[in-house]
C-alpha cells in the first residue's frame, strides 16, 4: 500500500475548524443546566484558537497527563478504567488527526470490522449474521466465537508506531501520534479505537487469506463461520500465532461449537420457549436459522428498567432526560430481533412515546438556551 503525506491538511484551517465544531457539538453542557464555559470560551474565540492550534502543531504538541476514572459497563458486565483527556487543545487536536487519518486508514479496513467504525456499528455487523444464517448451511457448519486478552491495555506503542510507518510517510504526523499515545493505547481516548483497529488489519487479511469469508471482528471479538471443525482450529492457531507475534495473546475462554440446522424449543412453566443447543451469540443478540433472540441479561436490563418508569408514570413522578435516552436505546434494540412477545408481555403502549416527549423537551429548551449564552457572551465582550 502506499504511504501518503497528511501533515499539510492535518494542520489546515478547514480541517481544525471542522474539529472545533465536532468536539463542541458533544460538549455544551458539564450537566443538566451547566454550560461548558471552555466550549463557550471557543465557540466565541474561534478564530484566535484555530491558529493557536496550529501552532501548537507545528511547535510539538504534548499530551495532558490524564486520570483514570472507574466505571461499570452494563454490557460487558466488568469494571473499566476510562481516562478522559484534556478538552483544550487535546481533545480538539486528536479529532483533527483522526479527520484526515480516516480516510487512510479505512483504504484496508476489512468490510465486516464493525467496532467504532463511522456507518458500521453493531447493527451493521448483526444483519450481515442473519442473512448469512439464512443462507447455506454448508458455509455456517461451525462457529469461533473468542477475543482478546485485555486487548487496550496490552497493546505497546511501538506496535502501533511500527504499524503507521506503513501507512505515513510524513514524520511530524507520526510524531504526534507517539506523543499521543506515548502511555498507551487508552480507553477514553477518540484516537484509540482507531488505532487498535488500525493494528488488527494485517489479522483481518490473514483470516480472509485462509478461505474464510463469513467472519465479523467487533474490536477485540471476533465470530467467525466455517464448514469445518478442522478448518476453525486452523485459524484459531493461526489468530492465536499473529497475536503473539505483536505482543497480544487470545482469551483462554474461545469456543469452536457446531451450529445446530434445527433447533428445539422446551417450554417452561411461566409459558416462556428456551432453547436447548448452543447458536451463535454476538454483538448482543444470538442467532438461529431465520430468527434473532435478544441476550438473556439484555432482556433482563430492560424489563427492569420499564418496570421503573411504569412506576414513575404512575406517580407522576421526574422522569429524567438520561433516564428517557437509556430506556429509548434499549429499546431500539427490539426492532433487529424477535420481539413481538416481548411487546406483548413487558411493555405498554405509550412509554417510548412519553419518553420521546421528555427528550424532545430537553433538547429544545436546550438549543434556545445556549444561543441564548452565546448571545449574552458576545454582547459582554463588545460591550
Amino acid at each position: 500500500m502506499k504511504r501518503v503525506r497528511v501533515w499539510d491538511k492535518l494542520i489546515s484551517y478547514d480541517n481544525i475548524s471542522k474539529a472545533i465544531d465536532e468536539v463542541n457539538k458533544s460538549h455544551r453542557w458539564c450537566a443538566p443546566g451547566k454550560p461548558n464555559k471552555r466550549v463557550i470560551w471557543v465557540t466565541i474565540n474561534k478564530e484566535n484558537c484555530i491558529k493557536e492550534l496550529q501552532t501548537i502543531l507545528e511547535n510539538g504538541f504534548e499530551q495532558s497527563p490524564t486520570t483514570p476514572k472507574r466505571r461499570y459497563d452494563r454490557n460487558a458486565k466488568k469494571w473499566r478504567d476510562i481516562e478522559e483527556p484534556k478538552l483544550y487543545p487535546d481533545q480538539y487536536i486528536h479529532h483533527a488527526l483522526v479527520r484526515v487519518l480516516e480516510p487512510v486508514m479505512m483504504r484496508g479496513m476489512d468490510r465486516w470490522t464493525c467496532g467504532s467504525i463511522k456507518g458500521r456499528g453493531a447493527i451493521d455487523g448483526m444483519r450481515a449474521i442473519k442473512r448469512w444464517m439464512k443462507g447455506n448451511y454448508k458455509n455456517v457448519r461451525w462457529c469461533i466465537e473468542a477475543d482478546i486478552y485485555h486487548f487496550y491495555d496490552s497493546i505497546k506503542p511501538e506496535r502501533v508506531i511500527e504499524r503507521m510507518r506503513r501507512l505515513l510517510k510524513d514524520y511530524k504526523t507520526l510524531d504526534l501520534i507517539e506523543r499521543i499515545i506515548k502511555d498507551g493505547i487508552k480507553i477514553g481516548f477518540y484516537t484509540s479505537q482507531w488505532l487498535a483497529n488500525t493494528l488488527l488489519q494485517p489479522l483481518d487479511r490473514a483470516i480472509r487469506d485462509k478461505g474464510i469469508r463469513k467472519s465479523i471482528r467487533y474490536l477485540d471479538n471476533f465470530t467467525i463461520f466455517s464448514n469445518s471443525k478442522r478448518s476453525c482450529r486452523d485459524v484459531l492457531k493461526m489468530i492465536s500465532d499473529w497475536l503473539i507475534s505483536k505482543d497480544l495473546k487470545l482469551k483462554g475462554n474461545y469456543q469452536i461449537f457446531k451450529v445446530p440446522y434445527r433447533i428445539e424449543k422446551t417450554v417452561s412453566k411461566n409459558g416462556l420457549s428456551r432453547i436447548n443447543k448452543r447458536i451463535p451469540n454476538a454483538l448482543g443478540y444470538r442467532y438461529g436459522r431465520g430468527f434473532t433472540l435478544l441476550r438473556k441479561h439484555a432482556l433482563l436490563t430492560i424489563k427492569r428498567q420499564v418496570n421503573s418508569a411504569i412506576k414513575k408514570i404512575n406517580k407522576k413522578s421526574y422522569i429524567s432526560v438520561s433516564f428517557a435516552y437509556s430506556l429509548l436505546s434499549r429499546l431500539g434494540r427490539l426492532r433487529h430481533c424477535n420481539s413481538s412477545g416481548i411487546y406483548n408481555r413487558y411493555i405498554p403502549n405509550g412509554i417510548q412515546k412519553i419518553s420521546k416527549s421528555v427528550i424532545r423537551r430537553y433538547q429544545r429548551k436546550g438549543l434556545k438556551e445556549w444561543n441564548l449564552i452565546l448571545e449574552q457572551e458576545k454582547t459582554a465582550l463588545c460591550l
